[in-house]
């Protein structure tokens, strides 16, 4: 299980017994000074570390001996107030899987799921019908007596046993496109067997589509703050693009940012004076530049103008004072209406062979 920073400095100083430098932290907990002097600081605040010296711009630190643990923990290693947090979430809600949970509650997923665990071997808690439930109190102090590694897996295939002799008892019903049911029995035997198909690859596909869409928004989340944090050592904002490549060069993650532009209506006043400057031009002027311009006017099906071409027309250095004042009223007429974020991830054998796409398709969720 992957300790908190704070987890780690409380180990070091536990295990090191004597006075320290953040120096020392840093060394024997592999975190930044930045970290180091952050978490040392919020100990401080609690009381578990004192500055006993002042060498220059050094300081030195030594565990408090008064310092209490506010969150005592039971004989067998389990912390009390997170057995009476998870207990009161189970109490009070409706959560059929650690993730959500994980949601609700600071801490990972394999801490959450080694509680879960200890609570449910000793009777605390069950799952029914898919769902977490609160069964009846126990000692928080015998959480942790007794650990069945695999009840929650128990639980769930009993819950699994039961659904299924619940539908066998119930006789299958089918609806067709227009609503209409039809006991399954009267079907032909094939459309019953490919409905229970569909239906059952749909829910692994909508479950999967939901555990992408979930694990795209914490690595973008991850990645943002790490940005963020980065653009505000420097008093900035983070903006814009960005690449991060690891420190062997093997791995590659990128970062683009994209606008969607539309186009409001002084674009017509844009196309009215094009319109002007082609009337003038209609003798001496290319043919091909006519029909370049009035293609780019052109709507497709749905409608819509290719915005690629309007924009495409600024490219022409034409001295014309009518074509220019149109070119600025198409710069004026652009509306940015949306950022889309895009991430890729990229990974190579060796800093000498080409980066190759890790396929994920984000771009689509």
């Amino acid at each position: 299980m992957r300790l908190s920073q704070t987890k780690k400095v409380k180990n070091f100083i536990d295990f090191y017994g004597k006075p320290f430098t953040i120096d020392n932290v840093t060394g024997e907990t592999g975190l930044t000074h930045i970290q180091a002097r952050k978490v040392v600081a919020k100990l401080m605040h609690l009381g578990m570390v004192k500055i006993i010296a002042t060498e220059g711009k050094r300081r030195i630190y030594l565990k408090n001996k008064d310092y209490v643990e506010k969150n005592p923990m039971n004989n067998y290693g389990y912390e009390i107030d997170f057995i009476k947090e998870l207990t009161r979430l189970i109490k009070t809600g409706n959560y059929h899987s650690q993730r959500q949970l994980e949601m609700k509650i600071d801490a990972e997923r394999g801490k959450i799921s080694r509680y879960l665990v200890a609570m449910a071997s000793i009777g605390m808690i069950t799952i029914e019908n898919d769902f977490y439930k609160f069964k009846v109190e126990k000692d928080y102090l015998l959480v942790g007596s007794k650990v069945d590694k695999d009840i929650l897996l128990k639980f769930r295939e009993k819950n699994r046993a039961e659904k299924e002799v619940n539908m066998a008892r119930k006789e299958k019903v089918l609806k067709d496109a227009s609503g209409r049911e039809y006991p399954a029995k009267i079907l032909d035997p094939q459309i019953v067997k490919r409905d229970t198909l569909v239906s059952r690859v749909m829910s692994r596909a909508e479950r999967l589509h939901d555990k992408i869409t979930y694990e795209k928004q914490k690595l973008a989340a991850d990645i943002d703050k790490y940005l963020q944090k980065t653009a505000e050592q420097y008093g900035e904002n983070w903006k814009g693009n960005a690449e991060l490549v690891s420190f062997d060069g093997n791995f590659k993650i990128e970062v683009r940012n994209r606008e969607r532009i539309e186009f409001d209506e002084k674009l017509q006043v844009a196309k009215q004076k094009i319109d002007e400057c082609l009337k003038r031009w209609t003798e001496d002027s290319n043919v091909n530049l006519q029909a370049v311009i009035n293609e780019a006017f052109q709507v497709d099906k749905k409608g819509e103008i290719a915005k690629h071409r309007i924009l495409a027309l600024r490219k022409y250095n034409i001295k014309d004072k009518n074509w220019k004042q149109a070119m600025d009223i198409i710069d004026e007429a652009i509306q940015v209406t949306s950022t889309k974020q895009y991430i890729a991830f990229y990974k190579r054998k060796s800093p000498n062979k080409p980066f190759e796409l890790i396929s994920l398709n984000f771009s689509a969720i």
